[in-house]
């Protein structure tokens, strides 16, 4: 079992999560959930990767090429209280 205290929350919200994404599908959108917002968002995948520095934009270039090979959606979870902004691969569903 795994103590990601995040998990529980995509798992609730993701009949919102998918509906905001396929919106947006053709374009292939990071998905950004805001913790303390309540918010799900889709961006652009070049829009959201300019926001980040350097080293970070190289790492998610790379983890979002690679979802996208392999029929995957690229999510964040910002939680600005616990200072967390975590990446997930998830798959998309058909």
């Amino acid at each position: 079992m795994s103590n990601d205290p995040y998990l529980e929350l995509i798992k609730q919200q993701w009949p919102s999560i998918a509906d905001a994404y396929n919106q947006f599908a053709e374009q292939q959108p990071v998905m950004l959930v805001d913790v303390q917002n309540a918010e799900i968002h889709a961006y652009p995948f070049e829009e959201f990767v300019m926001v980040l520095d350097a080293p970070s934009r190289r790492q998610v270039e790379a983890q979002y090429r690679r979802a996208v090979a392999n029929r995957q959606m690229v999510l964040f979870v910002r939680d600005v209280e616990n200072k967390i902004f975590q990446s997930y691969t998830l798959a998309l569903e058909d």
